[in-house]
C-alpha cells in the first residue's frame, strides 16, 4: 500500500491490528476497517485497489484466513 507516504501503510496496519487485539473479529473491528477505508478513499472515488490492499493486509495480520478480493470494475461499453 503506497499512497504517497510509506508510513501510511504502517499506520493503517497498526490501527487495524490494535482494533483486532481489542475487539477480535467482531463488529467493532469491521467498523474500524470501514472508518480507515473512508479516510483513505473518500466516497464517490474508486475504492477497489485500496479495498483489496486492506484485505490483503488483514490476511497478512492473520485476522482472516483468506481475503476475498474485489474484481476490477469493467470499463463502460461504448
Amino acid at each position: 500500500m503506497d499512497y504517497g507516504r510509506q508510513n501510511l501503510a504502517d499506520q493503517v496496519r497498526d490501527e487495524l491490528q490494535d482494533s483486532y487485539q481489542r475487539h477480535g473479529c467482531g463488529p467493532e473491528f469491521w467498523n474500524t476497517y470501514q472508518r480507515v477505508l473512508a479516510r483513505l478513499v473518500p466516497e464517490g472515488r474508486e475504492r477497489t485497489q485500496v479495498t483489496n490492499d486492506m484485505a490483503l493486509l488483514i490476511e497478512q495480520l492473520g485476522i482472516v484466513r483468506h481475503a476475498q478480493l474485489v474484481p476490477p470494475s469493467e470499463p463502460p461499453s461504448p
